[in-house]
């Protein structure tokens, strides 16, 4: 066999170059269209190339895409009230040409033209959203978290090096309350096992990071706003492949290749990623009184790899098949005790496919429906016979079956499996009315096995259980006044049901069934006013509901109970904001946003201890009340000069006047809620310049990043002196990045933490210290 595989290789790499080199006759020329002054989409322009004999037409978000044979050409770009604009390109493969259209001088008089296409155009949203775009992303300097926590109103939050546990927080709603979606198709059940932070910026369009509100095609339910990962389209040959390393044992590969047949349309992909860390960095912890130690039992892997056949000249614009499958491998740091054993495993498969049709069997109505199905085999081993405190000395193990951590031994073969459906379908009635339906459904069951743990316990802790979730939405879109002024109003039913079994005190032994089937309403409405081209005026105001989560209801089978009588989340809340965007005569961009929220929570959830030992189960904790403020800034104050500036104020109190369920005044009334950070600063600055060793084809930037955040109580503030905080810190990043060959290659410098500091932002989990990381990219297209 083996020798038949040193047989084949060199056929197949033939083969693959082959390929390449003949897709390489015809490129495509895609990119943007969009207004000079507003920056708009402009759907239904047209690009026209080889005297007009070959053509295309911008869609809803003002995107095209023309197949062209290689070579020198002019393209032309024509739209109604728009000056006609041309460009002049030499076209190897593959090329991105954004082009922004100028206003004609002169009016038409009391002509009128509607067209269809000019309907469906996606106006600048109402809602509060930060997006963050090529100019953050196009660089290999930052990994998605990096990006998000210097994004205004977000924070993330790790307890440690790569592959830690992350919490990404919007306004000061965090965790589960978080919609996270990657490409509008909501994560659920997955980011159990793989984070945001898993998926390469390169290979990434845009992040969309919406706060209050969530788009109601997105489908599903969360509170505190949305974090959408939207992904690249691929030109027809494109190869793209990246190696990092750096401090603390970080290694990070990551490739993809497509390639698109030109006569029948169809895009094969395939492509992956492996991470590799040591995380070996020193820490002191302050329950050994500020010792220093380092971390010994903390290694990460983690391998993903998948492929995709997409067709684009079938019945359907697109139809997609996604196959991935991933392992995971996380040794536990032990912080209390040395842990030298236990370590977390997961294995997953995806299938997902997506249908996609504008006009579906009616002029105006467009078809978006995704289906997926996750599979997946976890757990926790630990079954260590002995136990080590920091000075080595050897400690009995948590149970005579053994276990270095909680109070039990774990030895998990537990399974799982979601089903998610997404359907959504948008029929534009004219150039004022927009009307969408958009329903969701979501199927999960557990299946723990843990026999080890079982007989520690003394009784069966491993049941299976179920959760069904149905979201169905409907949405009407107003536009007036030649687009200055729209209004988007959502309605949402929100119905689950599930089937586990609760544990008590009194049924330790015999868990009694428990079925629960609830509906409840939410509402939404964003507008928005434009009083120039420039400066416009935008509100929102919204009546949520977040369903409970899988774990959170049923609990996962094992160290996690289940939370029948759990009820939803529902927030009430509003922001107002303004916002300034000015595009420059020399194409730049200054934008000023001020945004003001207040949301009032009711049945927040938390993640408490039980009476029973080694379990736990989510509650209801009551009301708490959000307000707070956002600013930002950013521009580019020259050709070669990129600055931005934001801070958030945010104050969470505990609004409860009485302990729940008893009469009992509550002692921390109107006390801001722990372990939620309230004063966030961030600064940056880019400096970029072409071709500045000389040569051709050259691109340097030098970046920098200042993230500030003030200290913090991780308990309610009884004293001012109380020890359990979280301190201040100042960290600053800096990069330098380096592409040549017409961005063929790139190669990046970055150094995370540069003064080294020591950050914290759980309590005794402190963060890495200065990273210093390179990373080489190749890129074909």
């Amino acid at each position: 066999m083996a020798r038949a595989g040193r047989k084949w290789l060199p056929v197949l790499l033939a083969w693959l170059f082959g390929t390449l080199t003949v897709a390489a006759q015809e490129a495509v020329v895609y990119g943007t269209i969009t207004d000079e002054k507003t920056g708009e989409p402009l759907a239904g322009a047209s690009v026209s190339a080889v005297e007009g004999r070959v053509g295309a037409v911008s869609d809803a978000g003002g995107c095209y895409r023309l197949r062209i044979q290689a070579g020198r050409m002019q393209l032309t770009f024509q739209y109604m009230g728009y000056k006609t604009a041309r460009r002049d390109l030499t076209v190897h493969d593959s090329l991105r040409c954004d082009v922004r259209l100028r206003t004609a001088e002169n009016e038409l008089g009391e002509v009128t033209v509607t067209a269809r296409s000019e309907m469906r155009r996606l106006k600048e949203s109402a809602m509060p959203i930060s997006v963050i775009g090529q100019r953050q992303l196009q660089g290999t300097a930052s990994s998605i978290n990096d990006v998000l926590a210097r994004t205004v109103g977000v924070t993330v939050r790790n307890t440690g090096g790569m592959g830690s546990a992350s919490r990404i927080s919007v306004r000061g709603l965090e965790g589960k309350r978080m919609g996270m979606y990657v490409d509008d198709a909501p994560m659920s059940q997955l980011s159990n096992f793989v984070a945001l932070n898993d998926i390469p910026t390169n290979m990434i369009e845009r992040i969309e990071v919406y706060k209050g509100i969530v788009p109601y095609k997105f489908g599903g339910s969360a509170l505190g706003g949305a974090v959408n990962v939207v992904t690249k389209e691929y030109p027809p040959v494109y190869f793209d492949v990246s190696y990092e390393i750096g401090s603390f044992g970080t290694h990070q590969v990551s490739a993809v290749m497509k390639r698109t047949d030109r006569r029948s349309g169809l895009q094969f992909g395939i492509g992956g990623v492996c991470t590799l860390a040591k995380n070996n960095y020193r820490m002191a912890l302050d329950n050994l009184g500020g010792r220093t130690v380092e971390r010994n039992h903390d290694r990460f892997g983690k391998i993903m790899g998948g492929m995709s056949l997409k067709a684009t000249k079938w019945w359907f614009d697109e139809m997609k098949l996604e196959l991935v499958a991933m392992k995971t491998r996380q040794e536990i740091q032990g912080i209390d005790f040395d842990v030298r054993e236990a370590y977390n495993h997961s294995v997953n498969y995806i299938t997902a496919l997506t249908l996609k049709r504008r006009n579906f069997f009616l002029d105006g109505l467009d078809l978006d429906f995704d289906a997926g199905y996750v599979a997946g085999r976890y757990g926790l081993r630990d079954k260590a016979m002995h136990r080590y405190d920091w000075d080595g000395r050897e400690l009995p193990p948590v149970s005579a079956f053994g276990g270095e951590q909680n109070s039990f031994p774990s030895d998990g073969r537990n399974r799982s499996g979601e089903l998610t459906a997404k359907l959504n379908m948008g029929y534009t009635v004219d150039m004022h009315h927009t009307v969408n339906l958009n329903i969701y459904a979501d199927r999960t069951s557990l299946h723990p096995s843990d026999s080890l743990m079982d007989r520690a316990l003394g009784f069966r802790s491993n049941f299976p259980s179920r959760m069904n979730t149905l979201t169905v939405g409907f949405s009407y879109d107003l536009t007036l006044f030649g687009g200055r002024f729209q209004n988007a109003f959502t309605l949402k039913s929100f119905l689950f049901s599930s089937d586990s079994r609760s544990i008590d005190t009194y049924s330790v032994n015999e868990p009694e069934p428990v079925r629960v089937s609830k509906n409840y309403l939410g509402f939404s409405d964003a507008l928005r006013y434009k009083f120039t081209d420039d400066l416009m005026l935008k509100a929102s105001f919204n009546s949520e509901v977040r369903i409970p989560t899988s774990e959170e209801l049923i609990g996962n089978g094992y160290s996690i109970l289940a939370s029948p009588a759990l009820k939803p989340e529902r927030t009430t809340g509003a922001n107002v904001g303004l916002l300034y965007r000015r595009v420059k005569a020399d194409g730049g961009l200054v934008e000023v946003e001020l945004n003001g929220f207040y949301n009032q929570l009711e049945d927040m959830i938390r993640f408490t201890p039980d009476m029973i030992p080694t379990m736990a189960r989510y509650r209801n904790f009551g009301s708490v009340r959000t307000k707070g403020v956002e600013l930002e800034a950013k521009g580019d104050v020259c050709p070669l000069l990129y600055l931005y500036a934001n801070g958030t104020y945010q104050d969470l109190r505990d609004v409860r006047k009485t302990i729940p369920g008893t009469e009992v005044e509550n002692p921390t009334h109107g006390m801001r809620i722990p372990n939620v950070p309230y004063l966030l600063a961030n600064f940056g600055a880019e400096l970029h310049r072409e071709n500045l060793f000389g040569g051709r084809g050259q691109n340097t930037r030098l970046l920098f990043d200042a993230s500030y955040v003030h200290r913090y109580f991780y308990d309610f503030e009884m004293s001012k002196y109380q020890e359990r905080r979280i301190p201040t810190s100042l960290t600053m990043d800096a990069a330098v990045e380096h592409s040549f060959d017409n961005d063929r290659w790139t190669l990046t410098l970055k150094m995370r933490n540069l003064a080294g500091r020591r950050v914290v932002s759980e309590l005794n989990r402190p963060l890495p210290g200065r990273y210093v990381g390179f990373k080489v990219r190749y890129l074909f297209k």
